[in-house]
């Protein structure tokens, strides 16, 4: 089990909780027909999902990273479409008008990355 200072790990496990949640809301819109709302509940959820990534891969009570750092590795952590996403303007991706058809494959890639992060943190803290 890892030790991990109580703060760290309730960070930990409120971001993965937020990308579950976050994940959902994608899911949701994507029942109702409206593509552009679900790639806009689907981004957050991958940013929380890398954002644990990255804290397992350097846990932040160990040292301290500058955020132009820790905005780089969380943007280097995302799952393939999602990197490819991350290099636009993220305003005018997440603003344009999505079909539930052209949205689906990235609501499916954050499900399946916030999975294997919350395993991966499962298995860190010692719970899986």
């Amino acid at each position: 089990m890892m030790t991990v200072p109580t703060r760290w790990r309730t960070a930990l496990e409120d971001q993965i909780s937020d990308a579950r949640r976050r994940v959902e809301a994608a899911e949701r819109q994507l029942q109702d027909g409206d593509g552009g709302r679900a790639l806009q509940a689907a981004y957050p959820a991958v940013v929380a999902a890398a954002t644990v990534r990255v804290w397992l891969a350097e846990p932040p009570w160990h040292r301290g990273m500058a955020p132009n750092d820790m905005q780089r590795k969380v943007r280097d952590a995302f799952p393939g479409r999602f990197g490819a996403l991350a290099v636009l303007d993220l305003r005018d991706v997440l603003t344009s008008p999505w079909t539930t058809d052209a949205a689906e494959p990235y609501v499916l890639e954050a499900r399946a990355f916030v999975q294997e992060t919350t395993a991966q943190l499962e298995s860190w803290l010692g719970q899986g």
